[in-house]
């Protein structure tokens, strides 16, 4: 007979075939690989770039890079939201109307889809192009329970589609992870496993406050969700923004959004590598200044 938590985790990983299968896995055939990246200098967003400003290096090889024009793909946002007790009241009616500003945010061509999670991560509405319905799902919204934040992070990658889109992962927090079945190192794991991006909101107010909580193996803090969360986001390519306030939500979500709109996504077929397994990543310009995020690798099939 299986143990109480061996059935939690069996029921998360069901949770996230049912919702996406298994997570998409790069391509390194002749479609190539894509990677996503971001450019800043100091807090500013470099624009203006072109493939050849960058040099990619795919298991230390130099590739030849070619730039995709990311107003030609789809976006899938995919927003996991916390719904543990914490968010009750003010903070979970201006998470509401961060999550409806984003919707008005998006092109006809774009998907969105809602997990929540408390004790539990609930699917609310899977990929659609219907606003209404993910409207519909956001007003449902209630906040009671624990946080189970690494099984939500889990199953919001498992929703990574086999399309031409890019995905965007938008995730918000405001504590603790406390009932999580899954492990770190197995979310990680998963998100080397999908070109997803993640991007964590996080609130200011909460970030690095040492407050205590108890989840039944020790006493852990805040700074652990920091710690989770900058993880996950570095993996990705993404990154973690905090909120000043609940009202701050709002921009924020939209900053978010609109950043990652603003990114680069680099295109090339593998020249010089293997075919199969971990292939490290190394994304920088040449001649510009500038900081490049992006990725740190891929699974190749």
């Amino acid at each position: 007979m299986m143990s109480a938590r061996t059935q939690a985790v069996v029921i998360v990983m069901a949770i996230a075939m049912s919702i996406g299968g298994t997570a998409q896995q790069f391509k390194s055939k002749a479609v190539g690989v894509r990677v996503d990246v971001l450019v800043t200098n100091g807090r500013q967003l470099v624009r203006g770039l072109e493939a050849r400003d960058f040099e990619l290096r795919d298991s230390g090889v130099v590739q030849s890079v070619a730039e995709i024009e990311i107003e030609q793909l789809p976006l899938n946002l995919i927003l996991v939201f916390d719904t543990s007790t914490s968010v009750a009241g003010e903070r979970m009616r201006f998470l509401l109307q961060a999550g409806n500003a984003l919707l008005d945010q998006l092109r006809a061509q774009d998907r969105a889809a809602l997990l929540s999670f408390a004790s539990r991560v609930r699917l609310l509405a899977p990929l659609t192009p219907s606003r209404q319905q993910i409207r519909s799902a956001l007003s449902t919204l209630e906040a009671k329970g624990a946080t189970s934040l690494r099984d939500a992070a889990f199953a919001g990658l498992a929703m990574r589609e086999d399309d031409p889109g890019r995905t965007l992962v938008l995730m918000f927090s405001d504590g603790e992870d406390t009932a999580s079945w899954l492990k770190m190192p197995a979310v990680i794991e998963s998100a080397k496993r999908t070109d997803a991006v993640v991007y964590a909101v996080v609130l200011a107010e909460r970030r690095y406050v040492p407050v205590s909580l108890l989840n039944g193996t020790g006493q852990v803090t805040v700074q652990h969700a920091g710690k989770f969360l900058d993880r996950l986001t570095e993996e990705s390519g993404g990154r973690v923004i905090f909120a000043n306030s609940n009202s701050d939500l709002r921009a924020t979500f939209t900053r978010a959004l609109a950043e990652f709109r603003d990114r680069y996504v680099l295109s090339y077929s593998p020249t010089g590598v293997s075919r199969t397994g971990w292939h490290q990543l190394d994304v920088k310009l040449k001649n510009k200044p500038g900081r490049v995020t992006a990725r740190r690798g891929y699974f190749a099939e």
